[in-house]
């Protein structure tokens, strides 16, 4: 695989594999395997890909939908009224 990398991101790469004493290779593989996990609307955020007039409202988009999926996963799941019933009968 060959990537493409800016002027200067070699060095910043370089310093923050060293802050952190890990490798290049690892850095850019979890980064890798972070934006594949990431949302369409996130990967087209990352790539710049956003026409103008929407990339004010981009992170306002972003936070919104990140925290819609985090309360998703934290409601408790309420059990049904079988399930319920159920466990009432086995505690008397």
């Amino acid at each position: 695989m060959r990537i493409e990398v800016l002027p200067g991101l070699p060095e910043a790469l370089s310093n923050t594999t060293d802050r952190f004493g890990s490798t290049q290779v690892s850095v850019v593989s979890r980064l890798i395997e972070w934006f594949t996990e990431q949302s369409d609307v996130i990967q087209a955020g990352v790539l710049g890909l956003h026409p103008e007039d929407v990339k004010n409202e981009l992170p306002k988009m972003i936070f919104d939908r990140i925290r819609a999926q985090r309360s998703r996963l934290k409601k408790p799941s309420t059990p049904s009224i079988s399930e319920s019933k159920d466990h009432d009968r086995s505690t008397t």
